[in-house]
């Protein structure tokens, strides 16, 4: 009876634990527009973005790198939330020509996150960005993304509502 009460206890105090291990992880969703600005000291330039949803604020982004054709890359990426936080990641970018059109491309990119201050300290996750690029015969453009994921670490908690 004693090892039978025993074992209830332990196997709850492990749920609770798996139950305290989930709080620390936010799925997080929204939307992101981003103009293409000049920055002198970015050679592939940079975005600089409105944030809604989740990570309600501005955010950030210059490649890191390219292809030849220009159409995939990597990234280094910045949340700043309207509360201060800040949530940083390296990306993984692929744009699709638009059939018809030589300035929209679809974007897809799988964002890695790396950190972050305040709430986002020692954040870990992934985060997928879909939408829409349009460039200008200028070097400028937009996008037009949504976003969805998961950032998990030690001062995380999910959004309640």
């Amino acid at each position: 009876m004693k090892s039978a009460l025993l074992t209830g206890v332990l196997g709850l105090a492990v749920l609770g634990t798996a139950i305290d291990a989930r709080a620390d992880c936010q799925r997080v969703r929204g939307s992101d527009v981003e103009t293409v600005i000049p920055s002198p000291n970015d050679p592939f330039g940079r975005v600089l973005g409105i944030v809604d949803g989740v990570l309600d604020g501005a955010s950030t982004a210059f490649p890191t790198s390219l292809s030849a054709d220009g159409l995939n890359g990597t990234s280094s990426d910045v949340f700043v939330t309207k509360r201060g936080d800040i949530l940083t990641a390296t990306g993984a970018v692929t744009l699709t020509p638009i059939p018809g059109s030589s300035s929209e491309f679809t974007e897809n990119a799988t964002l890695t996150i790396t950190g972050g201050s305040g709430r986002y300290n020692g954040a870990s996750g992934t985060i997928t960005l879909e939408g829409r690029a349009v460039f200008d015969s200028a070097g400028g453009g937009t996008f037009d993304v949504i976003y969805h994921g998961s950032v998990c670490g030690p001062n995380v908690e999910q959004e309640r509502h």
